[in-house]
């Protein structure tokens, strides 16, 4: 799949991951539509996500809104994500709050597009989901 020329920020989940470098929303079969969008195609766990749920609570688009941010919910997310992909999700979300997220998509187009391709690095392989490309973090 090659990045799209735009990307919808629906497809960043509230916790600041892009949903367009994660490898469920690249899947063949049955892939993740993104967290805001719908519970199509996702995992049990993201079905389950705590975050997700505190989203659907207080309506804040992007945990970075809150009032309570960092909250324990993200900063305990974050520390599974640095420990599974050496990828911070708390970054993420401290990005969307200060940069805005226009400014995210631009950067996240550049960081998570391959060079070699055109298609999408994942941030939990950091590889081209199309030519194998290994970007280096």
């Amino acid at each position: 799949m090659k990045m799209p020329e735009k990307i919808n920020s629906e497809l960043y989940a509230p916790c600041g991951i892009n949903c367009i470098s994660c490898e469920d929303y690249l899947k063949e079969n049955n892939p993740c539509s993104g967290c805001l969008i719908s519970d199509r195609g996702k995992k049990k766990s993201a079905l389950k996500c705590k975050i997700k749920g505190c989203y659907d609570k207080k309506k804040f688009k992007y945990c970075g809104r809150c009032s309570e941010f960092p909250c324990k919910l993200i900063k305990k997310q974050d520390k599974n994500s640095i420990k599974r992909y050496d990828f911070s999700t708390l970054e993420s979300a401290k990005r969307i709050q200060y940069m805005g997220i226009g400014k995210i998509i631009e950067t996240d187009k550049t960081n998570w597009t391959c060079p070699e391709c055109g298609g999408i690095i994942t941030y939990q392989k950091k590889k081209c989901s199309d030519c194998g490309f290994e970007k280096n973090i």
